[in-house]
């Protein structure tokens, strides 16, 4: 066997806790965890859309391309119920019906995701029968019921930035037990020194230049000093 297999084997290893099986499972007790958490009832009995959770077959091609799209990886995978609950004291018992909060959030998640920079673009795909199928059935809302940019709008102002960003605290959190992000700080050498380089290269660029050296480098770089009891 080579030197290197193992190390191979290491590696392999290493990202095999980020199958879809193996993430599918530990989502299973986080689903249910998060749930258990946000239990405050929605008090609306009307809506005009209805997002249910629903575990559906993922497949990844050898590419890294998914069946249906992220949005159908995300959504069979984690559970947005909890959102009802985050943003109930936001809706009042009476009133006209209103959309399900999960299925805004949902459809401009994956307004963000396809790379759509304004719901506007993003709409008429939606309200396709064909090509929005799927971001309508993910999101619970049926053909007759698309809601209209004021919606989404109406919608941000209605929860404000705050509960915005405790959704996503939730999203980064799961994101976080499953070991996808580490919260570690990486740091860089930001040392800037005066060349002829600008955007797209270098204006002296030529063959004898190899590297570029510089001469007396420790009094050239500004000290950044700390507080007392904050070091690097």
């Amino acid at each position: 066997m080579p030197p290197s297999c193992p190390k191979l084997k290491i590696m392999v290893n290493q990202f095999e806790k980020f199958t879809v099986n193996n993430v599918s499972k530990k989502l299973n007790k986080i689903n249910l965890k998060i749930s258990l958490s946000h239990q405050r009832p929605f008090p609306k009995l009307h809506l005009l859309s209805k997002y249910q959770f629903k575990k559906r077959f993922i497949k990844v091609f050898p590419d890294g391309n998914v069946q249906g799209g992220y949005p159908r990886m995300i959504t069979s995978l984690i559970d947005f119920s909890f959102i009802r609950s985050l943003v109930a004291h936001r809706y009042a018992v009476f009133g006209p019906p209103c959309y399900d909060p999960v299925s805004l959030f949902l459809l401009d998640l994956f307004r963000y995701i396809d790379g759509y920079q304004d719901m506007s673009w993003f709409l008429p795909l939606v309200l396709d029968q064909d090509q929005g199928r799927g971001y309508r059935t993910y999101a619970g809302i049926s053909i007759d019921n698309i809601p209209c940019e004021a919606t989404f709008s109406n919608f941000r102002i209605r929860i404000g930035e705050n509960l915005y960003n405790e959704i996503f605290h939730v999203l980064v959190d799961i994101f976080h037990q499953l070991q996808m992000i580490t919260f570690k700080i990486l740091t860089h050498d930001g040392t800037l020194y005066p060349t002829w380089a600008r955007y797209k290269g270098c204006t002296y660029f030529c063959q004898e230049c190899q590297s570029i050296t510089v001469n007396d480098v420790t009094p050239k770089v500004r000290p950044v000093k700390f507080p007392e009891g904050n070091p690097i």
